[in-house]
């Protein structure tokens, strides 16, 4: 009998060239942006999260620009017609707090992702869930090892510098925080249309 792996779920993983440099750049505009806009209540539970216009702060544009740069990359190995990309939004998430976390949920357009500005040990791991799987499913009792068939979520250790992209329909969470250090992330969506039509 042959096993035929049907569907499987893109994850892209890359690191801000530039992020020593531009660190403290980074980290100056969203402290800035922060004490102008408040909280917006998303998917947090008890940190904050900003308005999604994060993208026009000036001083983020070379980071926005790369990530643009990896997602024509990743719609490319989606194996797309020929498309044009735009970044339509992106906001700050800071979980300063023990037990800032940020529930289940999923997000619209084509692709969404994480940049990692500031993470702290134990400040919260990132859980892709698996979007192929119902945990109603009666066969994750029969499983001790999960494997690539019954795995019901990935959890990635945030590093600082990271990016991370993945389908908007991926479901994913953050896990509480730890302590009362500050974990600083920025996500984004991006939309992918026939070109010529953005």
């Amino acid at each position: 009998m042959d096993l035929i792996n049907v569907y499987s779920t893109p994850l892209w993983q890359d690191t801000y060239p530039e992020f020593e440099e531009h660190k403290e750049i980074f980290l100056n505009a969203i402290r800035l942006y922060k004490e102008k806009n408040s909280s917006v209540q998303k998917s947090n539970i008890f940190g904050y999260q900003s308005p999604g216009t994060l993208h026009h702060v000036e001083e983020l544009r070379p980071l926005f620009e790369y990530i643009c740069q990896l997602a024509f990359k990743s719609c490319t190995d989606l194996e797309f017609i020929d498309f044009d990309i735009a970044l339509t939004s992106a906001w700050l998430n800071v979980n300063d707090k023990m037990n800032c976390m940020n529930s289940e949920h999923v997000h619209g357009d084509v692709l969404s992702g994480v940049f990692y500005l500031s993470v702290p040990k134990g400040s919260g791991k990132l859980c892709i869930a698996n979007p192929g799987i119902s945990r109603m499913w009666k066969g994750l009792e029969l499983v001790d090892f999960k494997n690539q068939y019954t795995g019901e979520s990935l959890r990635m250790e945030p590093e600082e510098g990271a990016i991370i992209l993945f389908p908007s329909y991926v479901p994913h969470s953050v896990e509480p925080n730890e302590h009362d250090e500050e974990r600083i992330s920025i996500s984004f969506n991006i939309i992918a249309l026939p070109k010529g039509t953005i």
